[in-house]
Parts: C-alpha cells; sequence; structure tokens
C-alpha cells in the first residue's frame, strides 16, 4: 500500500455553496418570471390599514418618554428616570398586526435601518418560533443583537439583565417581540410569573430601561393582565375586524388595485359579488382578505399563460380564481366554499390549514345556485 508524506496530503477542495434562490430563479421559464415579477408588484403593495394613524400615535409616545426619562436623568430628576413603558397591538391571525407595524418602523424616521444586522437601528425584532420557552426567546433575543448563545440562565432577571446589558451595547432602546403568545402559551402560573419578572426587568433599570412593543392574538391580553406589575406599564390598542357594511367598498378598491397591477380587470359586478364574501371567507380580517385576492390574482395569471397562442380575448379576474384560492388554503369543498355556494353567509368559518380555527359562523344553512352559475364572466 503507498503511503502519503504529509507535504503530499492536501485537504480536498469544496464545491462553493450554490444560492438557492439563484438556482431556482434560473430554471424557471420566461413566463413564469413574468408572473414572478407581477406578483411581486402585488404583493409588494401596502394598503394604509385603518388603525394605522393611532399605532403611529403609540408608537410616537413611546419615542417621547424615551427622550424624557433621558431629560430626567440629565437634570435633578435621576430618581424618577428608570423605567420605560410597553404598547400591544392585539388583533385575531391575520389582521395585519405584523405588516402594519413592520410599514411603521420601516418608514418611521427614528428607525432607520430597520431589520438590517447590524445598522445601528434602536429597535430589533423577535419572532420567537412556535410555543417558544423563555430561555428559547433570550437565545433568539441575543442572536439578534450579534451575539450567538447556545444557553442562558436559568434565573429570569440574570436572564433578563443579560438581554439588556447587550441591547445597551448595541444601542437598542425598544424591543418588539411578534407572535409574543408564542411565549405565553405554553406556560403554566410559575412559568408565567417568571415571564412577567423578565418583561418587567427589561422596563425597569436605572442606567438602561427598554421599551417593549407586543403583538399577537387576543390571549396576549389575558396574559399581561394576570398582574398589575405589568398591565399597568402597557398601554393596548384592539385590530378591529372588518364588517360587510362598513369594509365593502374598501375591499373591492383593494382587489381593483392588485388587479389593475397584474392587468386583469374584473367587472363591477363581481367585484361588488366578491367583495362581501371575501370579508365573510377571511373571517373578517383584513390581511387575510388580501392574501386570498393575490392568490386568485397568481391564479388568474396562470389562466392567462394557459390559454391558447393567437387567443386575443381578455382574461379576467373571477370569483372562480377566488374559489379556488380559497380551496387551496383551507381544502374546502364547493359546497362549503363561500366564493361557490349560494348560501356563503351560513358558512361556518373555515381556517387554513395550518392555522387553529374557530368556527362560530351561523350554523343553518340552505341550498341554492352558485355565483358562477348566476354571474357568468371570462
Amino acid at each position: 500500500m503507498e503511503t502519503m508524506t504529509p507535504g503530499q496530503w492536501r485537504r480536498p477542495m469544496l464545491e462553493p455553496p450554490v444560492d438557492p434562490i439563484a438556482h431556482f430563479r434560473s430554471i424557471r421559464t420566461q413566463t413564469q418570471q413574468e408572473r414572478t415579477h407581477i406578483m411581486e408588484r402585488v404583493r409588494g403593495t401596502y394598503f394604509h390599514h385603518p388603525m394605522h394613524e393611532e399605532a403611529l400615535e403609540f408608537i410616537d409616545d413611546l419615542i417621547g418618554l424615551i427622550v424624557e426619562e433621558r431629560s430626567l436623568k440629565a437634570g435633578n430628576h435621576a430618581a424618577l428616570a428608570h423605567e420605560l413603558q410597553g404598547f400591544a397591538v392585539i388583533g385575531e391571525p391575520r389582521a395585519g398586526k405584523s405588516t402594519l407595524l413592520r410599514r411603521i418602523f420601516q418608514k418611521h424616521p427614528a428607525f432607520p435601518g430597520y431589520g438590517i444586522v447590524g445598522s445601528g437601528c434602536p429597535l430589533i425584532t423577535i419572532i420567537p418560533e412556535g410555543a417558544c420557552t423563555l430561555p428559547r426567546f433570550a437565545i433568539d433575543a441575543l442572536r439578534k443583537l450579534g451575539m450567538p448563545a447556545q444557553t442562558v440562565p436559568r434565573d429570569e432577571k440574570q436572564l433578563a439583565h443579560l438581554v439588556r446589558d447587550h441591547m445597551r451595547l448595541m444601542g437598542v432602546k425598544i424591543l418588539h417581540i411578534d407572535e409574543a403568545h408564542h411565549i405565553t402559551q405554553p406556560a403554566n402560573e410559575t412559568q408565567m410569573k417568571k415571564i412577567i419578572n423578565t418583561f418587567k426587568c427589561l422596563m425597569i433599570d436605572s442606567e438602561w430601561p427598554v421599551a417593549l412593543i407586543f403583538s399577537g392574538i387576543p390571549e396576549l391580553t389575558q396574559a399581561l393582565q394576570l398582574t398589575d406589575q405589568l398591565s399597568g406599564r402597557f398601554s393596548f390598542m384592539r385590530l378591529r375586524n372588518l364588517t360587510i357594511a362598513g369594509d365593502s367598498r374598501k375591499v373591492q378598491g383593494i382587489i381593483c388595485n392588485l388587479a389593475s397591477l397584474a392587468n386583469l380587470e374584473m367587472t363591477d359586478a363581481h367585484q361588488a359579488a366578491v367583495a362581501a364574501r371575501l370579508i365573510h371567507a377571511s373571517k373578517y380580517q383584513l390581511g387575510r382578505s388580501i392574501v386570498y385576492v393575490q392568490d386568485a390574482i397568481e391564479n388568474a395569471l396562470k389562466r392567462r399563460e394557459r390559454r391558447e397562442e393567437g387567443d386575443a380575448n381578455p382574461v379576467r379576474l373571477t370569483p372562480e380564481d377566488f374559489a379556488r384560492a380559497y380551496a387551496r388554503k383551507t381544502a374546502a369543498e364547493a359546497a362549503d366554499n363561500p366564493f361557490i355556494a349560494d348560501d356563503w353567509e351560513y358558512i361556518r368559518f373555515r381556517a387554513p390549514l395550518d392555522e387553529e380555527g374557530v368556527e362560530d359562523a351561523p350554523v343553518k344553512r340552505k341550498r341554492g345556485r352558485s355565483l358562477g352559475s348566476r354571474n357568468k364572466g371570462n
């Protein structure tokens, strides 16, 4: 057997890793790439949330408290300058909480470089994964602050000091916890006290108090209000549900605007008929309704791609595109699809398969013709 001297041994050369996004893009057809460009515009369009200005006012108030705290510390009232407050945006799943806050953070002059690692932005966002524990939250927070960690102290006060010390090191004064209910979901009474103590410690400090912004589903309110130590330091804003009477015209406008970005038309009759059904199918949540519009538009674009060469007839956005979008999200049969069934207002809510839904719509059902059978349109 031939032996190799140390000088002859060479470490095998490894190929540089392939950029998966570039690879995926390279194998898509020209038609698929064109659809991707259109959908980037469609999905990248932001609609001013009805509560945008109210949320902005809450955030400006938090910034004012931070400035006030610094002024007190610099003056003769240092004893008063040791705590900040919190703000919680509460809403049902897909109400638009995350999009609303992200838009404010991206456009606010107080948060330059928001979302860019190493930008020095004074606000960071943590998104807990699944049923998050307090140590898991701390590890995620430290990684966001540029300190990879595998283990953290078990004591909640030590943990809070560790996170706050690194926030101070990075110049971060506001911590936004999105999907914050994931931290409180698995907690028993003892764990909840530790979680509350951690958040309270972050807000109260003689040198570097931190302001908190939470966004989550309604059960988060109950967790934050378990003790006056935390609830008394928080302000709350609840995102209201859509209503058919009050929001149908707004939803029609969203459909029309997004469709125009894709060079698609939809008849006025179909817009009016779909708007109410869309609100109902979306469980009266703005964010989910926009997602269904986006998916319906992509369905129409695919139909346009499949039409026979030389077919000059315009492809319009139709109720069937919305029905397909709903079916793909929920696996609903035609009889339970609000864009197909005539008795849509009596269909029980169907949540997307990856969410926990609450069925609380009226249970009375009547049978009739579908929307598509009454309103034929291409």
